[in-house]
């Protein structure tokens, strides 16, 4: 009887550690196969659109904004393939970009990568970055810009404008090239080349009364010479868009193309006209047939 017993005590102490074992394994196998679930989980987050328009309080239109985002609940929401319309007057200037943020506390636009800003009577800002200030009706950027309108194409470091594009505002190491208004639409034109303005900056130009002011070591350049100063005012007519004005001050120096010179504190330049007004001290310096330089001072 006691070595019964015995035996029976023993089978169940091994079936019970066997099934202790077997319980600790399965529990085992099932939250490795948890974490491998958990592996397996991709971690990308899922994207929603985020379209927002804000108001004046007078009730006006002040930006609207869309794009796609994986927050929406976020202060600043980050946007990716974003439109935007920043609304000045009555009509939009719609600006794209590959990403961008939405500031909603300082109601600020930060777009960057490919961004195209373009207004409704064509004028295009092109850029990698860009800040939109709604309530001021303003954008701006400290980067590389360019800014294209009819026939006259602006490079530069540093630009803002308003949000229609009509006055624009250059920081530094500018470049503008006016084309004939025929050759840039691919006619025939008169224009043996281009009109080039350079200057260090700033540069501002104000499209709406068809005038840019250039200042710091401004070139200018076609076909019939180069006129250098410290400060240019630039005139274009708004019906042929070709430059008919330019008032020059400070060191101005006129290069001709026979390799002539003159000196003058201030000109002033007719170019449909192609003469030229000569003020304060001038002196001239003309390179004679033998090769002897003539100089010829005065005031005019």
């Amino acid at each position: 009887m006691l070595k019964r017993s015995i035996l029976l005590f023993l089978f169940v102490t091994v079936a019970y550690t066997a099934f202790v074992k077997f319980q600790f394994f399965k529990a085992l196998q099932n939250q490795n196969g948890a974490k491998a679930e958990q592996v397996k989980e991709p971690n990308a987050h899922k994207v929603y659109f985020f379209s927002f328009t804000k108001y004046t309080a007078s009730g006006e239109k002040e930006i609207e904004i869309e794009g796609d985002s994986a927050d929406l609940l976020a202060k600043t929401v980050d946007l990716m393939n974003v439109v935007a319309k920043a609304y000045a007057e009555e009509t939009p200037v719609t600006i794209t970009s590959d990403e961008g943020q939405y500031d909603k506390a300082s109601n600020l636009v930060h777009l960057r990568n490919n961004v195209v800003a373009t207004t409704e009577d064509g004028t295009r800002l092109l850029t990698e970055k860009l800040d939109i200030y709604p309530s001021d009706k303003t954008m701006q950027t400290d980067v590389q810009a360019a800014v294209k309108k009819e026939n006259i194409n602006i490079d530069g470091t540093g630009a803002e404008g308003d949000s229609q594009l009509k006055k624009v505002k250059f920081q530094k190491n500018v470049t503008v090239v006016i084309q004939d208004a025929g050759k840039a639409q691919g006619v025939n034109a008169d224009s043996k080349g281009p009109t080039v303005i350079t200057c260090d900056g700033p540069l501002e130009i104000d499209y709406d009364h068809n005038i840019a002011y250039f200042n710091d070591n401004v070139v200018a350049t076609d076909p019939r010479g180069k006129l250098t100063a410290d400060h240019m005012d630039v005139y274009y007519n708004k019906d042929s868009r070709k430059v008919n004005k330019i008032v020059a001050t400070g060191n101005v120096v006129i290069h001709n193309p026979d390799g002539n010179k003159t000196y003058s504190d201030n000109v002033i330049y007719l170019a449909e006209e192609g003469r030229i007004i000569l003020g304060g001290d001038t002196e001239a310096l003309y390179f004679g047939g033998d090769g002897n330089n003539l100089k010829k001072e005065g005031l005019i």
